[in-house]
């Protein structure tokens, strides 16, 4: 999220729309840093793993930072199950990509992965949308990326609890069809 000025977790802050938190998902350190418009890279190097976690204003307080806390909690366990629901569109889109490129080199901008997270190199965090809680213990959540693969719409992949629900482009990741479970 482009800009964002939030306290860090467990502190909220609210603007017109969202809850907002700044969270570190140490998990996700070494990946791009994306603070720029869009989710683009804003400086080289890679990230710690902070983000920040967004809720529609109208979600509990006490539930947005449960399930943050929980997101924080399964790090771990959420990544390589985020870099799998993405690699079929990585493939899909390397080739549109490669043939858009001018001066790049697609072996740089869009390498040949070997492992799903391989990809964690060519994305970083834009953001952690909270849905709420889907049951007293696992979370509805979304990730939102930056990546080298699709620069205009970035990627996304939603959760419930550990479970992936659905994966695509950023929108993905902050839209809560009432119908996931």
């Amino acid at each position: 999220m482009y800009k964002v000025k939030a306290p860090p977790f467990p502190e909220i802050a609210d603007d017109e729309f969202f809850h907002l938190s700044s969270v570190r998902l140490p998990a996700f350190s070494g990946m791009q840093i994306t603070n720029g418009p869009y989710g683009a890279v804003s400086e080289p190097g890679a990230s710690t793993g902070e983000t920040h976690a967004a809720s529609a204003k109208s979600l509990d307080p006490d539930t947005f930072r449960a399930a943050v806390s929980w997101v924080i909690e399964h790090a771990a366990e959420i990544r390589p199950r985020l870099f799998g629901a993405l690699v079929d569109q990585y493939w899909e889109m390397r080739d549109f990509v490669i043939e858009s490129l001018i001066d790049e080199d697609p072996n740089e901008v869009v390498p040949e992965i070997q492992a799903p997270d391989d990809l964690s190199r060519l994305c970083g965090l834009v953001a952690l949308h909270i849905g709420g809680m889907k049951s007293a213990d696992e979370p509805h959540f979304g990730i939102e990326l930056g990546c080298n693969w699709e620069t205009e719409h970035g990627a996304g992949v939603r959760f419930e609890g550990l479970r992936v629900v659905d994966s695509g482009d950023a929108s993905v990741a902050f839209s809560f069809p009432e119908n996931d479970a």
